[in-house]
């Protein structure tokens, strides 16, 4: 097992998340989960990552495919263990203990936000999917314009209580290099970027 340093306070967080996601997302969550695994293809025999998986918010959606999640909270991954079936690996985003090009697609809920180093993270993401694969990743992003700051200041006190590190639409941009073409959708006030793409495939 690989070894990973977790953040003490999900054991305390695990059994409260699902009731607070819902609340932080003013109602769109199903919503919201529903686009983000709308832009991954989840159907039979796909061998699908859900990365940081965090209480199986995603997971207990993909019944039908090779599922494979991980976190770095074992009391996290013992919640979505009850939700879906597949395999669950304790693991750090930015050291994933799986060999180059091993998934058909990977995605990613409100987990960039808790990563040191995203930019790592993505490099990751693109490194375990395959040629083709699909990526769809979510989260809370950094504001320019004045009155969404004020909005992300709110939620980053209320919601987060001032632990998030967010990422901005540029680095996003920059991590989908590896990708065709970068395909962003912001929603909940613009606060929340989904997005997607598939990797590039090798070259003839």
């Amino acid at each position: 097992m690989v070894e990973v340093k977790s953040h003490g306070f999900f054991k305390f967080l695990a059994p409260v998340y699902d009731f607070g996601a819902r609340a932080a997302m003013f109602g769109q969550y199903e919503r919201l989960r529903q686009q983000l695994l709308g832009k991954i293809d989840v159907r039979k025999g796909r061998r699908v990552l859900d990365m940081a998986s965090g209480t199986g918010y995603l997971a207990e959606k993909m019944g039908v495919v090779d599922l494979v999640c991980t976190d770095i909270s074992v009391h996290m991954l013992k919640r979505a263990r009850a939700k879906a079936k597949g395999d669950f690996v304790l693991a750090d985003a930015h050291r994933l203990p799986f060999k180059d090009g091993v998934f058909d697609a990977t995605v990613s809920s409100f987990a960039m936000h808790e990563v040191a180093n995203p930019s790592n993270v993505m490099g990751e993401i693109f490194r375990i999917l395959k040629p083709g694969g699909k990526i769809a990743v979510m989260d809370v992003v950094q504001q320019t314009r004045f009155s969404k700051k004020i909005l992300l200041e709110i939620f980053h006190t209320f919601v987060e209580m001032r632990t998030a590190s967010y990422v901005n639409i540029s680095q996003l941009k920059d991590a989908f290099r590896a990708a065709d073409g970068f395909n962003i959708q912001l929603d909940m006030f613009e606060l929340v970027a989904l997005v997607w793409g598939k990797k590039k495939s090798e070259d003839p």
